[in-house]
């Protein structure tokens, strides 16, 4: 029997970072081609662009995107219009990562392929976030925010239209649909969102030797989710670090995937790219997840992989409660974070407790258990 054919719709090419955009349909697309699908990604490329190749078993497919109005918040419509063109006759369902604007506008009737959309987040909360009327001055400007809300909206609503079933992994986002969009329970699921391995991390000796670490110490990894380490909450994280450092002599404070501010005890690896963050995991012994912007984390479901203690503040969303897998703060208090982290600094067998969970909390994001768990819901269609 031939295998199922899936065409996923991506928002960019094979990462090189965990935390692009189009890292989870890419890791899906790992899952199913380990489960024998035929899976093809298609994805926006700029011309001559050269991109890392895809996972082992997944034809990515690059399409050059003619833009009416390039750099407009309407750039992922025309994106959708090109991408469904170059999707398989054949194929029986589509996966959109992210649900994204606009149709894709595969063929109708018996034949048509199943659309699955997964939203990451919508268009029309990002578009209002740092933005309030009391900002826009001018009637003119006003106008042109009031159109352009406006189109995001109807763009927004056609994509989520199109979907059979849509699928998020932060609450509020599910909430949200609900809101703004009256999209029904039934057509919705919360899931785990597929998060890749990557290459094989150090020993932790040699993580800790690469960047000159003792081995007898506390060590605490901060993630970046980008270059900033404002939004990340890498500051944050710093700060409560220097605040106890005193009372460990010798600990460190790695923070990966930029190139912020370093002072006595605080390292940096500024390459974004899944070797170095799964590096300054192999060398951790706890790592801190503070970001001011919330959502998602995938940098926490690696940290539970290597088996890391993993701390964060309530900014951090999971699909599913992580329960005692992960120590939750119950707000952003600096005083609150500093005071965990000197517990679990402190407590080794705190730690080893919080990681034992981790990993089984982790395998819920394993790409194969995803399209299974998927599968079993009626998502996709299964073997």
């Amino acid at each position: 029997m031939a295998p199922h054919a899936i065409d996923i719709v991506a928002g960019g090419p094979p990462p090189v970072d965990p935390y692009e955009p189009g890292a989870p349909a890419w890791a899906l697309a790992e899952g199913l081609a380990t489960a024998g699908r035929s899976v093809r990604v298609v994805y926006a490329s700029a011309p001559k662009a050269v991109h890392p190749p895809p996972p082992a078993g997944v034809a990515g497919v690059p399409v050059e995107v003619r833009l009416r109005r390039p750099g407009s918040a309407t750039d992922p419509a025309d994106f959708a219009h090109e991408a469904g063109g170059h999707l398989r006759p054949e194929a029986e369902a589509v996966v959109r990562d992210p649900v994204g604007l606009g149709l894709l506008g595969p063929r109708r009737g018996s034949a048509r392929p199943r659309v699955v959309g997964f939203v990451r987040s919508l268009g029309i909360s990002e578009l209002g976030r740092g933005r309030s009327a009391a900002g826009l001055t001018g009637v003119v400007t006003r106008l042109d925010a009031w159109r352009e809300r406006r189109t995001i909206r109807r763009l927004e609503k056609a994509a989520i239209g199109e979907a059979d079933r849509l699928l998020y992994d932060d609450p509020e986002v599910g909430a949200t649909l609900a809101r703004e969009y009256a999209v029904p329970k039934g057509r919705t699921l919360a899931v785990a969102r597929a998060v890749a391995h990557g290459p094989a991390p150090p020993p932790r000796a040699r993580a800790r030797g690469a960047l000159g670490l003792p081995t007898d110490v506390p060590v605490v990894a901060a993630l970046c989710a980008s270059e900033a380490t404002g939004p990340s909450g890498a500051d944050r994280v710093r700060d409560a670090f220097l605040r106890v450092r005193p009372f460990f002599p010798g600990a460190r404070l790695i923070v990966a995937g930029s190139t912020g501010p370093v002072t006595p005890g605080v390292v940096s690896t500024p390459r974004r790219d899944a070797e170095s963050f799964l590096a300054a995991l192999a060398a951790a012994d706890l790592a801190v997840f503070a970001p001011r912007v919330a959502g998602f984390d995938p940098g926490a479901v690696l940290a539970l992989r290597e088996g890391v203690a993993v701390v964060t503040l309530p900014t951090v969303r999971f699909p599913v409660d992580p329960g005692p897998a992960v120590r939750t703060l119950a707000n952003d208090d600096p005083a609150d974070l500093a005071s965990a982290l000197a517990e679990l600094m402190a407590d080794p067998a705190q730690r080893r407790e919080l990681a034992s969970h981790g990993r089984e909390y982790a395998a819920r994001f394993e790409p194969a258990r995803v399209v299974a768990d998927l599968e079993r819901a009626g998502v996709l269609p299964g073997p």
